[in-house]
């Protein structure tokens, strides 16, 4: 039986310095793939540096910075919707980084379409909107836990507590905490049903027809430029269905002309 278990353990240092070295390997490759590409950037190389920055996404490593260096690359290019689905990428990572909204707001005025959005007219609607501006959907996640688990703990206490100003005082807080729990609920819910339902895409071809069926056969109803942003609804084969933002206005567009900036690299 001892001779089993000293073979077994040796068995398993050695997959375990194997996966070690396999790690430090990849996390160097990734390293120097990084270095590369930030120098091609310098150099003004933006086509090489952008196909480097794709590497690195492909291969694992798809945090803002990188996302967020590759939207620079593609607007050094003049290819503005990719440089703007890559910094709404970077921005669903890091929402508050000024860095990448300034960049955003840039690319976005150089787009040709513009659309006329509707300001929020209620106040749950105003606080999502600053939550989204704000938190990424994990950090929304944690927010909303925590402050269940505050509320459970609250509510044990209250009731633990004897009569005076001490137990008032939790009565507030659990208000407090209740009401806020709500909120960010509520707020998680509606980026789930809003990532189901109405998933963001981006124009990134020159010019595209919107057509009223998948297929070149059915009529154009207008057009898309370089940059529009839209959401996406279905996809038929070689054909993306997309509605403009309000969801009011539909049409057809070759799934190649348009990318979702929801990500699964």
């Amino acid at each position: 039986m001892k001779q089993k278990i000293t073979l077994l353990t040796i068995i398993l240092t050695i997959l375990l310095l194997g996966a070690g070295v396999a790690w430090a390997q990849s996390a160097q490759a990734e390293l120097e793939t990084g270095d590369v590409a930030n120098q091609l950037y310098e150099n003004g190389r933006y086509a090489e540096a952008a196909q480097a920055y794709e590497q690195l996404i492909a291969q694992g490593m798809a945090n803002s910075a990188v996302y967020y260096n590759l939207g620079n690359a593609y607007m050094q290019q003049g290819e503005i919707g990719r440089a703007i689905l890559n910094y709404k990428r970077a921005q669903a990572l890091a929402p508050r980084d000024p860095d990448i909204a300034a960049n955003l707001a840039l690319a976005r005025a150089q787009t040709v379409d513009r659309f006329d959005g509707s300001a929020p007219d209620d106040l749950a609607t105003i606080f999502n909107t600053a939550v989204q501006a704000n938190l990424t959907f994990n950090q929304l996640a944690l927010l909303a836990l925590g402050l269940w688990f505050a509320l459970g703990m609250g509510i044990i206490v209250y009731r633990q507590m004897g009569n005076g100003r001490g137990k008032n005082i939790i009565a507030a807080g659990i208000a407090l905490t209740g009401v806020l729990f709500v909120i960010s609920a509520f707020s998680l819910g509606s980026r789930m049903v809003d990532a189901y339902t109405f998933p963001q895409g981006v124009i990134v071809a020159d010019r595209v027809n919107v057509t009223n069926g998948p297929g070149e056969q059915y009529t154009v109803q207008f057009a898309l430029h370089d940059g529009a942003e839209v959401g996406l609804l279905e996809t038929r084969g070689q054909w993306a269905k997309l509605a403009l933002p309000g969801g009011e206005i539909t049409g057809w567009v070759p799934a190649g002309t348009v990318e979702a900036v929801e990500n699964d690299a």
